[in-house]
């Protein structure tokens, strides 16, 4: 593979970094929507813009503040993400697109883990104009805004949306981590780790006259501590070519001694997401032990029929978050569910005079329609010190015929 590179959207000034995400607003063509915040100060935001692009992203619209990104209700800090817009159904037309708030009462991130919810909105025509903002709530006389799914009661706990997968055209399933309830009502954390959470799937489906949808949640998926202290987190997904739904999640390790090294996890569903099988580390196709710190990764599936992950793949074990670099793309044996080590390609790393603490995490990933490379984008966080939040977001062209 060849990979290049480019600054995608400069930093306003000192001390801040940009996040960014794009994805194509139809079907076909080549109209785009990104999608970027800024950020100062971990695990928060301070604004979020969109753009649109007619021509493949070659050239944005001008940055508009969106509508509702971040507010202060006394000092309650409110944070309210829109994501991209992607279609639902193409027969009938529609679009959805989720957000996500979290309610952060004195400004505290970790009160926030108490405090998520899921919306989301539908278009008819293209995701220019959306209807009613709705908030994700699980069908059923039990649930409502505050139970809004199984074992989720906002203000004790909390469910964040982490990936999707159509299933058929008004079908969705939705990959989510949840901050559970211990058994004195307190937020489950048994090893005293930054959070514990679980993996959860949830079924969506379109009304008959494409009003709404209907969600159920289908399987929670919890991990032994000892095997992960932070639970399971950041659930990506992929349909493999003989209809089993494959889905890797983070995992944390590495930072009590534990016998355990870091790596990621990964769970297969035969039955479109109802159920999922025991969870196991995901290793190399030769048999080899594959490390990975607590961070995200994603799958795409490539017009050329290979699926790729692309994850913070390290040579030796990490120590919890740390390090998040390289950044690597590899291509997965949907046989035995396993990375093909020869197919390793690194994206960016650690540079010489660059900080230890440099990040290559939280990223966008598509495929461009016109050259079908793979675009990877993330704020290079930071590369001068820990304490600089001075980022530009980078954007990376993967291409996977070299």
């Amino acid at each position: 593979m060849r990979v290049s590179k480019e600054i995608w959207i400069e930093p306003p000034e000192e001390g801040v970094s940009v996040g960014g995400r794009a994805r194509y607003c139809e079907p076909t063509g080549l109209r785009m929507v990104r999608e970027y915040y800024l950020s100062s100060v971990s695990d928060k935001i301070t604004a979020a813009y969109r753009q649109y692009s007619e021509d493949n992203g070659k050239t944005w619209s001008k940055p508009e503040r969106m509508e509702r990104d971040v507010r202060y209700e006394g000092d309650t800090l409110i944070e309210f993400l829109t994501g991209v817009p992607f279609v639902l159904d193409t027969d009938r037309g529609v679009y959805i697109r989720f957000s996500r708030e979290i309610v952060m009462p004195h400004g505290e991130v970790m009160e926030g883990c108490k405090h998520r919810r899921i919306f989301y909105e539908m278009s008819r025509d293209g995701g220019k104009t959306f209807g009613e903002l709705k908030q994700l709530i699980e069908r059923g006389a039990e649930f409502d805004a505050t139970h809004y799914m199984k074992g989720v009661f906002d203000g004790k706990n909390s469910a964040t949306m982490s990936s999707y997968l159509i299933l058929s055209p008004g079908e969705l399933l939705v990959a989510v981590y949840i901050f559970p309830v211990g058994e004195k009502g307190e937020l489950y954390n048994p090893f005293g780790g930054y959070t514990f959470s679980d993996v959860g799937f949830i079924y969506g489906k379109l009304t008959e006259d494409a009003s709404d949808i209907k969600w159920e949640t289908t399987q929670v998926i919890r991990i032994d501590p000892a095997l992960s202290i932070r639970g399971l987190d950041e659930p990506t997904m992929a349909r493999l070519p003989d209809g089993r739904i494959l889905c890797i999640c983070r995992g944390t390790n590495g930072i009590r001694g534990e016998s355990t090294p870091g790596g990621s996890w990964v769970t297969v569903s035969e039955d479109e997401g109802r159920t999922w099988g025991a969870v196991r580390r995901i290793g190399f196709n030769d048999g080899g032990v594959l490390f990975v710190p607590s961070s995200m990764s994603h799958l795409i599936r490539h017009s050329n029929g290979k699926l790729y992950w692309i994850a913070n793949i390290v040579p030796s074990p990490p120590s919890g978050n740390s390090p998040r670099y390289p950044l690597v793309i590899a291509q997965i044996d949907e046989d035995t569910i396993s990375v093909i080590r020869e197919s390793m390609t690194v994206i960016d790393t650690k540079h010489e005079g660059e900080s230890d603490a440099l990040q290559l995490s939280n990223f966008g990933v598509y495929e461009d329609r016109e050259t079908h490379e793979i675009v990877v984008t993330l704020a290079r966080l930071f590369a001068r010190d820990a304490s600089d939040w001075t980022a530009p977001c980078v954007k990376y062209t993967i291409d996977v015929t070299h």
